[in-house]
């Protein structure tokens, strides 16, 4: 028997075919195995039920027909496609010709056309050998991406119960317990059309498919998701501002990635995805830096955590002459929209011009920074164009006249005063990303990056690398408790310290000691 699987978004059309199916596995050695509503969720499906005959319409929402049976072939080589569709367009045939398909059905579809249809590839299915055909490795990394898609999928809309997604989870090899959660976007042209699918998930499989605290799926048409989890917010935000560093750079391709907030509780995790994708939806438009982050946003006091109205204005400034800054002047003043949209963006561009007046050296600077402090004076000042137009050159002028570098200016300076904060304050459970960052005055994720590229080891493995060395002077010269060595180096959880100490030493802080004690 020949296992039918239909794949059509109209509910009334699937009825239509399921009957049609049955009334045909009478006399035909053909039965119905089941039916999806759009080809994203059909993928979900045939791998467990591996049919041998396949009806999809070509338009469909999520996955088009054409994508859909293309990934199909990948998955089940053998399986014979019927394509359906309401409009007889040759571009669609030709296509569908071009993908193996077996035959071509006009909506409505006629049980006679139908009918004729199956005797064809019923015959053609008689004639193949009778060989087993197994999965490839390719096969089988699509396979392992349509579950974690499908996981995140149902994750991600709160539609699987805590146990449900506890389970899923260890069966993918990861935990959830006492983990902390932040969802990652990443939107690429290679997973627009599907083509380069394979190609990119095993670049990412290589990356993170051993990493215990990623999960991920590139097999969405609009971007690649990734949930991340550890056991607290510095550790996850890390790992976030580390992989959203080399999917921007590391890529001839230009990606752009959204990171949302990190979230204590496991019910939460939609939020932090929803907030990702509403930033990582800016991008292109009205957002121009290619790592959009909630917790920088929120960081720099910003009025809306996905504020689409940021521009990279520090990268403009370091790009403009004297004899241009009437230029930007201009361009800034110039209307985005709705009046209440204009006055929003001016607001935020003035706080941001702000910022980095405050960051940079001047006897200037004072008077600049009068009254900045107050926001409800500056909601004013963006009301009053011929003052805010004067505002804001005077800031420009300053801002042009330092030279400012933000790309490269200071790094030395910045990484030397970042590194003995460090080194004087590991031991303090509270240090963090953020609070070294805010000390050198850059954001995370920029401090993040510039700080990875000035010592070859991120900020988490900097910040544990001084904590070991401590505690293995402290194992080798005292006799305190493994708890209390923890307490002391940072670690409030001495498991935690116990864990990280053997992944760095391959060996247990006890039986360091035992060696060299």
């Amino acid at each position: 028997m020949y296992k039918v699987f239909i794949v059509e978004d109209e509910h009334l059309i699937r009825d239509n075919l399921r009957h049609q199916i049955i009334s045909l596995a009478e006399k035909y050695p053909i039965i119905y195995s089941n039916e999806a509503a759009d080809g994203e969720l059909a993928l979900a499906s045939i791998l467990d039920i591996r049919p041998d005959i396949i009806l999809t319409d070509i338009k469909m929402p999520f996955m088009d027909g054409l994508t859909f049976a293309k990934e199909a072939k990948k998955l089940l080589p053998l399986v014979r496609i019927i394509f359906i569709s309401g409009f007889d367009d040759f571009d669609y045939a030709k296509t569908a010709l071009q993908l193996q398909a077996d035959d071509y059905l006009l909506k409505p579809i006629k049980n006679e056309d139908l009918e004729q249809t199956l005797i064809k590839v019923i015959a053609a299915l008689d004639q193949q050998s009778q060989e087993q055909h197994y999965l490839s490795q390719d096969d089988e990394l699509l396979r392992m991406e349509v579950r974690k898609n499908l996981f995140l999928n149902t994750l991600f809309a709160s539609k699987i119960t805590i146990s449900e997604a506890f389970q899923q989870a260890t069966e993918l090899k990861r935990s959830f317990s006492g983990k902390q959660f932040c969802v990652l976007l990443a939107k690429t042209p290679y997973n627009q059309n599907f083509s380069d699918y394979t190609r990119f998930s095993k670049q990412l499989t290589s990356t993170y498919g051993s990493d215990e605290t990623v999960l991920f799926s590139s097999i969405s048409s609009r971007f690649i998701k990734f949930l991340l989890f550890d056991f607290n917010k510095d550790a996850v935000l890390e790992k976030a501002y580390q992989m959203a560093q080399a999917l921007t750079h590391d890529s001839s391709e230009e990606v752009a990635v959204a990171i949302g907030p990190v979230v204590e509780r496991f019910s939460d995790i939609p939020t932090s995805y929803h907030k990702a994708n509403g930033m990582l939806k800016t991008y292109g438009g009205i957002r121009k830096e290619k790592i959009i982050s909630y917790e920088d946003d929120m960081k720099e006091g910003e009025l809306s955590p996905t504020n689409p109205f940021k521009i990279d204005l520090a990268e403009r400034i370091s790009q403009t002459e004297p004899e241009a800054i009437n230029d930007l002047v201009n361009e800034i003043m110039s209307a985005q929209g709705t009046a209440e949209r204009t006055q929003m963006y001016r607001f935020f561009v003035l706080v941001e011009l702000i910022a980095l007046v405050k960051k940079r050296e001047g006897k200037e600077q004072k008077d600049l920074l009068a009254q900045t402090a107050d926001l409800d004076y500056l909601s004013q000042l963006t009301s009053e164009p011929h003052n805010y137009q004067d505002k804001v050159a005077a800031l420009l002028t300053y801002l042009v006249k330092q030279q400012i570098n933000p790309a490269m200016a200071k790094y030395q300076s910045v990484i030397s005063q970042a590194k003995q904060f460090i080194d004087k304050n590991f031991s303090d459970p509270n240090i963090s990303l953020n609070v070294v960052a805010e000390k050198v005055n850059l954001s995370p994720a920029h401090f993040s990056t510039i700080f990875s590229q000035a010592t070859d080891a991120t900020f988490i493995e900097y910040l544990t690398e001084q904590r070991l060395s401590l505690a293995k002077k402290l194992l080798i010269t005292t006799n305190l408790r493994l708890s209390e060595i923890a307490f002391d180096i940072g670690y409030n959880d001495p498991n935690y310290f116990s864990f990280l100490f053997k992944k760095k030493e391959q060996i247990s802080p006890k039986e360091y000691r035992q060696i060299h004690h």
